[in-house]
């Protein structure tokens, strides 16, 4: 009994001792300087996952141990860290980081709380995980106003940006800054994107206007990473990727080919052919051999053959040190992406070193930031994206003799064998070096007043080789090979020079900016040619062993630009703010008349959400901001020598016989370029209109653009008339432009405890036209070929055409036709494509083309989808489009009789609607009816082979887990994180092509398998 009772008391101390060590915290959590509750604030437990979160009243209670401390935290504040104890009243102030953020902005820096132009900015932080060659591609789709087109070539080389559409006929790529030094280059053989700490894209005339003649189309600002005070850090990362062949277009099989063979001939003879692939019976029946029995009749899927899966390595290494009076930080970065097509690559080392040193109580900064960048990529043979639809299926990769496989006879076409192409371009490297950086120094000589001199340079090599050994393909055989060898080098220097002063006096701010700028670019260029090698082993393969065919040329030229530019911003009372930039630039482009030019901008803002009649919208709006500007960029992207007559020296068009004896011949020159001295600069005049506005504590963001882009004097080079003769070609100011449309982004971002997420949507709407051209071109097809054109009140590449109403399905419906309408253009029949006479005149002929669309974007949208759970984090990322596309593989895959490659599966759809018309009368089907006879002309332009281009791409889905804090404590380490990540997940689309996203045959984009690695120390 004693011994119960002692059990049962060391029971009872034991549970009060326990209770003893934890105390109840209670507390109340409100925004400082107004008292108002913050509902749904996080109450966590520092080191546990024990927390809460406030009431409708901001009230708590949390029982936590004794000695313990509670971390506060609510999105868009500073998250605060006290010891537990009872009745506490935490007041938590705004995020200065978020309310306070500092946007380069071209020579200086701002809040971007204070902007009135419109600049969007994008923290690297967002992007980090995606494994890219080039960052751009992972801004695709992030950015209201910023559409990039990507592939899937190694290391992001065709990748293309446009800021707020299509600015001019001429060239609508946009200028980029990276710390300070120009270049419109691509910016993946530049930088890694693990040195980049954020992108600001400056999209209005008013915040680009201070880049003045080269800012047309927009600027985006790249900002590198820089060591922090008291930081010493290191920081690793990795990604590992497999990539995977994931767009296409379903091809025939040999047996396929085969039976639509025998039904297209059927159609247009009655009769069934003779072939050496088929035989010659009632049905198509592959043969064993062909080409005098020495290749077998195959049944090839050249896709398979040509795209592999493809592994692609990211290492980077970051090590940094701040201290009071120095910082700096060095990287290495290293790449290296196989191709999907076979035998290409891309390798990327990357290295960049940052100092900066302090003096006189950091009075005098002086620092330099170097990146050298070296990477070869092995080129794949031009076309052949497209040549994988041509490939016929009956060829096979290698013949009886164990030699490259090929045919030129009966259906087979001259297309080459695709194997043999990329084992003959293995060896043919492209190598590039470069050298980018810029050096500086700040000097403050009195408060408020700073002088800044930066220097950027920018230099780099490039050699290309290719070598074409001699080759045998079935019955073709060459026996001479060739060698071409290319080397170019360009050195650009940027020197600028500011002047800043900052000054506030009660309420009024103002800071003035004044500053002067040079720079000069020089390229040179050289290349050779020759056939004949007599060793073609890769060690002798230079032009010094060709034997004959040989050419050498070389070029070179100069391009130079002095500027002067100032900007005032002015705020008063924080709430009213106006800004104004003017920049004079003077380029060697244009001749002495019209070389310079001056380019002026005004913005205002105006923080409405800060006026006294707004206090009872604080409660629900955190602030709003109306914004407007008004300014004029230039753009000068034309051939450094527009200005001038240019002439070569050629003996096959301009050789003379100056000896009278008919032999000898004496070299002359011939003109190839007309000079127009009197070239003046492309100019852009925008209009924007903004707000900006912050709901609910900041969880809800909004911010919409209107805009209005003029283009008027565009550089180009119309037709001319044949009277002038050769080398007529001349730059002209001769077109305009309109461009407008609306940008809106909306951002909801929330916390529950342990849990947070955020939706973030961007949407942008564009409509674009030419309003002027040339009188001698307005008349015929504008700025294009008959089938692209540009014209007035029409945008930019729009389509000329053939309009159609789908296809003849019965013969009383072509006999109808026929008895309405006189035929001039084509030759109507069941099956046939239906041509519309638009002019409603009774006959078809070319005055019934019409202009079809374009496509150029009507919408884009972006949606980034985020969570996080305690440890655990996800994310998906969306992308998509509204427009028309111009599926230009339909002329191979659709139409039988104009090409012998090979076709898509959809014409067994044809096959069998016309099996079905033989019985009923009726051809049910949408494509048209097989055939080898294109009486038709249904090659020529129509509507046939505009379809809707529009799609919806989930472009990324990764999941992450980061480590517990304990853990990496344990480490040494102060952050750890594991990633995996699909890209290209899905598409939604009616488009019948290869990929919606980039149209026509580019280099396929891949579906990427990544498993990621993050590491800091």
């Amino acid at each position: 009994m004693a011994k119960r009772f002692l059990l049962t008391l060391a029971a009872f101390v034991f549970t009060v001792c326990a209770f003893a060590q934890n105390i109840t915290v209670t507390g109340t959590v409100v925004e400082k300087g107004n008292g108002e509750p913050v509902i749904g604030a996080s109450i966590l437990e520092v080191g546990t996952t024990n927390g809460t979160i406030t009431d409708f009243d901001g009230n708590f209670t949390l029982s936590v141990k004794k000695g313990a401390s509670i971390q506060v935290s609510y999105v868009g504040c500073v998250t605060q860290t006290v010891a537990a104890a009872e009745n506490l009243n935490i007041q938590l102030e705004s995020d200065a980081e978020m309310l306070d953020e500092v946007v380069v902005t071209g020579y200086m820096s701002e809040k971007k709380a204070d902007l009135t132009g419109s600049v969007s900015v994008v923290k690297m932080k967002d992007v980090a995980d995606i494994p890219t060659g080039n960052v751009m591609t992972s801004l695709q789709g992030r950015v209201a106003g910023v559409n990039v087109t990507t592939d899937g070539t190694p290391g992001g080389g065709n990748t293309n940006t446009l800021v707020r559409g299509t600015t001019t006929i001429n060239n609508s790529a946009p200028l980029y800054v990276i710390d300070g030094m120009m270049t419109r280059e691509n910016v993946g053989s530049i930088i890694s994107s693990r040195d980049i700490e954020s992108i600001q894209v400056l999209k209005d005339a008013a915040s680009a206007a201070i880049y003045g003649a080269q800012a047309a189309n927009g600027v985006i600002i790249i900002t590198t990473k820089r060591a922090k005070n008291g930081e010493v850090k290191i920081d690793f990362d990795m990604s590992l990727s497999a990539q995977t062949f994931a767009t296409g277009i379903d091809l025939l099989n040999t047996q396929q080919y085969g039976d639509v063979y025998w039904q297209a001939y059927k159609y247009a003879t009655g009769t069934t052919p003779n072939s050496a692939i088929f035989g010659n019976g009632d049905k198509a029946v592959p043969q064993q051999y062909y080409n005098n029995g020495s290749t077998r009749v195959g049944d090839t899927d050249w896709a398979k053959e040509v795209y592999k899966t493809a592994l692609m390595q990211n290492y980077s290494l970051t090590l940094s040190k701040g201290a009071e009076n120095f910082t700096s930080s060095l990287s290495f970065n290293y790449v290296n992406q196989n191709g999907l097509i076979r035998n290409t690559n891309y390798e990327n080392f990357n290295t960049r070193i940052f100092n900066e040193y302090r003096m006189l109580n950091n009075k005098v900064k002086i620092g330099e930031n170097v990146t050298i960048n070296r990477w070869t990529r092995v080129l794949h043979p031009g076309g052949i994206e497209e040549d994988v639809f041509k490939k016929q299926p009956m060829v096979p990769v290698y013949d009886e003799e164990g030699g490259y496989a090929g045919g030129y006879m009966d259906v087979l076409n001259d297309s080459p064998n695709l194997i043999r192409l990329t084992d003959n371009q293995k060896n043919n490297q492209h190598t590039y070096w470069r050298v980018f950086g810029n050096a500086y120094i700040d000097i403050e000589p009195i408060q408020g007043l700073t002088f800044r001199s930066n220097l950027g340079v920018n230099y780099y090599n490039e050699e290309n080789k290719e070598f074409i050994p001699k080759w045998k393909e079935g019955p073709r055989t060459v026996n001479v090979n060739e060698l071409s060898q290319s080397r170019s080098s360009q050195f650009d220097w940027v020197w600028s020079n500011t002047l800043t002063y900052n000054k506030s006096i009660g309420e009024h701010s103002l800071t003035v900016m004044a500053g002067a700028e040079a720079k000069k670019n020089h390229y040179e260029y050289l290349y050779g040619y020759g056939q004949g090698l007599t060793v073609e082993d890769i060690d002798y393969r230079y032009l010094s062993g060709v034997t004959s065919a040989k050419n050498v040329n070389s070029t070179a030229n100069t391009y130079a630009m002095i500027s002067y530019f100032g900007k005032a911003n002015y705020s008063y009372a924080g709430k009213y703010l106006a800004s104004v930039t003017v920049r004079r630039d003077a380029s060697s482009r244009f001749g002495s008349r019209n070389n310079s030019g001056v380019f002026p901008s005004f913005s205002a803002g105006w923080k409405m959400s800060e006026e006294k009649f707004m206090e009872n919208t604080k409660d629900w709006m955190n602030s709003f901001k109306l914004r407007v500007s008004w300014g004029i960029n230039g753009n000068d992207q034309i051939d450094n020598s527009a200005t001038y007559n240019l002439y070569t020296a050629n003996l096959n068009n301009a050789g003379y016989n100056l000896n009278g004896d008919g032999t000898t011949l004496a070299v002359g020159a011939i003109r190839t370029h007309l000079g127009n001295p009197y070239l003046r600069w492309e100019q852009t005049t925008q209009t924007n209109f903004g707000i900006d506005a912050e709901f609910l504590n900041n969880r809800l963001l909004f911010s919409i653009d209107y805009f209005n882009k003029d283009t008027k004097d565009m550089l180009y080079q119309p037709a001319y008339a044949a009277v002038i003769g050769e080398g007529g070609y001349q730059y002209q100011n001769c077109a305009a432009m309109n461009n407008k449309g609306i940008e809106t982004t909306l951002t909801w971002r929330d916390s529950k405890k342990d849990f947070s997420y955020e939706a973030a949507l961007n949407l942008s709407f564009y409509k674009n036209k030419i309003t002027d051209l040339p009188e001698s071109i307005y008349y015929t097809f504008g700025c294009g070929n008959g089938v692209d054109v540009t014209n007035i009140g029409l945008p930019f590449g729009s389509w000329l055409g053939y309009k159609t109403d789908g296809v003849f399905h019965s013969q009383a419906e072509v006999d109808e036709y026929l008895a309405k309408t006189k035929i001039e253009f084509g030759r109507p029949g069941v099956g046939r494509i239906k041509y519309v006479d638009t002019n409603n005149d009774g006959v078809l002929n070319h005055r019934d083309r019409v202009y079809l669309g374009s496509d150029q974007p009507k919408f884009i949208a972006g949606l980034n989808l985020s969570a996080s759970y305690k440890n655990f984090d996800v994310s998906m990322f969306f992308n998509g489009m509204i427009r028309k596309a111009w599926n230009n593989s339909k002329y191979y895959t659709d139409l039988f009789q104009c090409w012998t490659g090979n076709h898509s599966t959809r014409l067994l759809d044809a096959l069998s609607a016309w099996k079905e018309y033989e019985t009923t009368g009726y051809y049910n089907c949408k494509y048209p009816a097989l055939t080898t006879d294109n009486s038709n002309n249904e090659n020529v332009g129509s509507d046939f082979y505009i379809e809707d281009g529009s799609y919806i791409k989930l472009k990324t889905l990764t999941v992450g887990y980061t480590f517990p804090t304990k853990i990496q404590n344990m480490l040494h380490l102060t952050r750890a994180r594991v990633y995996a990540q699909v890209q290209n997940v899905f598409t939604l689309t009616k488009y019948t092509g290869a990929d919606p996203e980039g149209l026509g045959y580019s280099f396929p984009q891949p579906r990427s398998f990544t498993f990621g690695l993050s590491l800091g120390f």
